[in-house]
């Protein structure tokens, strides 16, 4: 909550306190100087900081968070004023209940309400930083009273240090890992720096022709919650580092866990890594292996056995005891045939699409020949006059025969087939955080311009992760039942208001029916009613 906006002052006088212009309004910010040196050519030199900004109407000052800490003085409430808070009661609160609050206070002290208050931003609005400090002047934050603003949340970015962000991860690991298994993935984000040293051109997965930096996720199976990010240079690929990224994770307490990962990791080297470093791991076979290819030849015909189906599924399993180098477990041979009938539906429509693309054109399509001869057979007339084409039926039939079938290599013995696709199907967890992080808080693209702002950038961005990962699962029924969004829940918790005035705290109106079915998923309808006893304090 700030209070720029309601506690305009007079401008402070004494020794360097100074005003400047900027920006294409012409606005004028007041600085204080704060500390006098020479340089290393004996010329005086000073460092000023943002104190306030000038409210044209009055010619006051609108005071920052550096105005009451530089000249230590608590800032007040205005006489009367209405604040959003339903959401900002809710992202503290779990916070609070997933414990994330208590590992942020214990590495970060006083700046881990800066931490969540920005990252409460980032979900509700985005991961650019630019409107924070109007998103703060009309949100009532429980118990944090300090104005920030762009450039303050880039100091604070800078200021969080990879010795406080392994510490916190060794904290947060213990909390949040409920049980063995944890799935990691990959994504790309992409940046415009041209000085940070890990940001290069490589694999962008968003298919922008811009340079990049790597980050590994490492989620919960159960919970779906991040544990853990690693980040790494944009050239790199996943594979030749993932020895380093699951050492990292390692040194932060994710050892003796097991892991699933997709066939994108599937190599030698990753092999032996996951061996080396898990109790067991899960990884996707892609079918155009030698194992794969061997596989489906000796094992796909007669899979439809009933001894071969999965308990509570339609879908049947084989699979042989394998060494697959070095690492001894099951290669799995998977049939699902809805998938199956599914998937030779559209290869039928696709087929009749390209047989009419065919049937409209006048001259042999040399240049687009691999499009259609997938499917059909193309013979160009002699003369040049034309060309006749029909459906290469052993071609269809042998694209067919293998739809529906997918495999998976475990080195976790112990379960069943149906616990080993449970637990991989589990692995789009991490898919899913990444989702979140582009697409719904607008993080695909990176607008900071050093090595140490973007590591605390990222790791605002990893806690905004959690919070709404958290968010989404208590919210996952209210959201299917009624077939609604993050973002309109958002906005019903933002109009639960309340009335600033002496000091205490009301609420404006009383919560509505569907306000009341959100805040039951946190078990938090009565409690939101009592938090107005204590919200200022």
């Amino acid at each position: 909550m700030s209070m720029s906006k309601y506690s305009l002052i007079d401008v402070p006088s004494g020794d360097g306190v100074h005003t400047k212009i900027a920006g294409a309004k012409g606005e004028k910010y007041v600085y204080k100087y704060t500390h006098y040196f020479r340089n290393a050519e004996g010329k005086p030199r000073n460092r000023a900081i943002l104190i306030g900004k000038i409210d044209v109407k009055t010619g006051k000052m609108a005071p920052n968070s550096n105005y009451y800490e530089l000249f230590k003085i608590v800032p007040g409430m205005p006489d009367t004023a209405v604040w959003d808070y339903g959401y900002s009661y809710l992202a503290l609160k779990c916070c609070k209940d997933m414990g994330l609050s208590a590992c942020l206070n214990e590495v970060f002290g006083g700046q881990a309400m800066d931490i969540i208050a920005s990252a409460a931003y980032i979900v509700r609005e985005g991961s650019s930083m630019d409107a924070i400090d109007d998103w703060l002047e009309r949100t009532l934050v429980p118990g944090y009273f300090k104005s920030l603003n762009s450039q303050s949340t880039s100091r604070l970015f800078e200021s969080i240090s990879p010795s406080k962000t392994h510490e916190f991860f060794k904290k947060w690991v213990t909390v949040a890992r409920t049980g063995e298994n944890v799935c990691y993935d990959v994504t790309s984000i992409s940046s415009y720096s041209r000085t940070m040293t890990d940001v290069e051109y490589g694999y962008n997965r968003d298919g922008e022709d811009l340079p990049q930096f790597n980050i590994g996720m490492f989620c919960d199976e159960s919970s779906k919650l991040p544990l853990y990010f690693n980040r790494y240079n944009g050239s790199l690929t996943d594979k030749t580092n993932l020895s380093y990224v699951l050492e990292n994770a390692r040194a932060v307490g994710l050892k003796d866990i097991k892991f699933v990962v997709d066939g994108g990791f599937i190599s030698e080297e990753c092999i032996r890594n996951l061996s080396t470093h898990s109790k067991a791991f899960t990884i996707g076979i892609p079918a155009y292996l030698d194992i794969a290819v061997e596989m489906l030849k000796s094992h796909s015909q007669g899979i439809e056995k009933y001894a071969n189906k999965l308990s509570d599924k339609d879908i049947y399993c084989v699979d042989k005891y394998f060494e697959y180098h070095g690492a001894s477990g099951r290669l799995m041979l998977f049939y699902d045939p809805m998938n199956h009938a599914q998937l030779c539906n559209e290869m039928s429509e696709r087929i009749r699409s390209l047989s009419a693309e065919l049937s409209g054109l006048k001259r042999y399509p040399a240049s687009r020949l691999k499009r259609y001869t997938q499917y059909f057979r193309i013979t160009k007339h002699a003369d040049d006059s034309g060309f006749d084409f029909a459906v290469d039926a052993d071609k269809v039939d042998l694209s067919r025969q293998y739809k529906g079938f997918f495999l998976i290599f475990s080195t976790d013995n112990g379960i069943s087939h149906d616990d080993v696709l449970y637990h991989y199907r589990a692995k789009d967890a991490a898919e899913k955080l990444f989702a979140q992080l582009k697409v719904d808080m607008q993080g695909a693209r990176i607008r900071t311009h050093n090595e140490q702002t973007t590591n605390g950038k990222a790791f605002v961005l990893f806690i905004a992760l959690v919070i709404r990962t958290y968010i989404m699962g208590k919210l996952k029924k209210h959201l299917a039942e009624k077939s609604t969004s993050l973002k309109k829940v958002f906005n019903q918790l933002t109009n639960i208001t309340v009335i600033t005035t002496d000091g205490k705290a009301r609420f404006t109106k009383a919560l509505t029916k569907e306000q009341k079915s959100i805040l039951s998923a946190f078990n938090a309808t009565d409690d939101i009613l009592k938090s107005a006893e204590t919200c200022l304090r």
